[in-house]
């Protein structure tokens, strides 16, 4: 007798355990005992615009590209020939949509050159979720882009304007995933801290 009423008191503290664990809701706060806090450099976020009177999804002149950064960058991160001491400055650099190889996504990246930026624009690539935005091998270059780095309070945005386009097939997307922006490691802010590993996503699933 003693055996059963163990056994029925054991399967009775086995569901009133679960029903209790089933309660629990876990917390993206802490794992464990650390406490999880966001790094102060990170990219905030990517958004790709369709130009006035553009077709949405696909990718042509007039269209914006907008990153913005958590803090204030140092400039010459950026481009070695740009000053922490002006709000706003820009330049004339060619941006261009790669083709993804195989089944790989095309991507947006600063491939050009330009004497105000000795070793490069460094902003970093943004993975556009898809390929199709360039339905040809070669790439689509915007050639006279123009690329805007300003400096708010406490955050850098910069932004690009894309013009001069040649090269390449655009294609006209339907459908996609969330375009994700992997900063370039060379980019600090003015305390020397970098993005790491972090990275952003669009608001969006089919860009431009």
């Amino acid at each position: 007798m003693t055996r059963v009423v163990t056994a029925a008191m054991a399967l009775v503290l086995i569901a009133a355990t679960a029903a209790w664990a089933a309660g629990l809701t876990l917390s993206s706060t802490h794992v464990g005992a650390a406490a999880l806090t966001t790094p102060a450099m990170f990219p905030v976020s990517v958004t790709l615009t369709n130009g006035t009177g553009g077709t949405a999804g696909k990718v042509q002149n007039g269209d914006t590209v907008t990153f913005v950064w958590s803090q204030l960058v140092d400039a010459t991160s950026v481009c070695s020939g740009a000053s922490n001491s002006l709000s706003t400055q820009s330049l004339t650099f060619q941006w261009s949509i790669v083709n993804g190889t195989g089944s790989a996504h095309d991507t947006l990246q600063a491939t050009g050159s330009s004497a105000s930026c000795a070793t490069g624009l460094h902003v970093g690539v943004v993975d556009l979720g898809a390929a199709g935005y360039d339905t040809a091998t070669k790439s689509i270059d915007f050639q006279t882009s123009t690329t805007t780095l300003s400096f708010g309070a406490t955050t850098t945005t910069l932004t690009v304007s894309l013009s001069g386009q040649r090269n390449g097939t655009a294609g006209t997307m339907a459908s996609g995933a969330a375009a994700i922006w992997t900063p370039d490691a060379a980019v600090k802010d003015r305390t020397g801290r970098t993005c790491g590993n972090n990275t952003a996503l669009s608001s969006t699933t089919v860009q431009f």
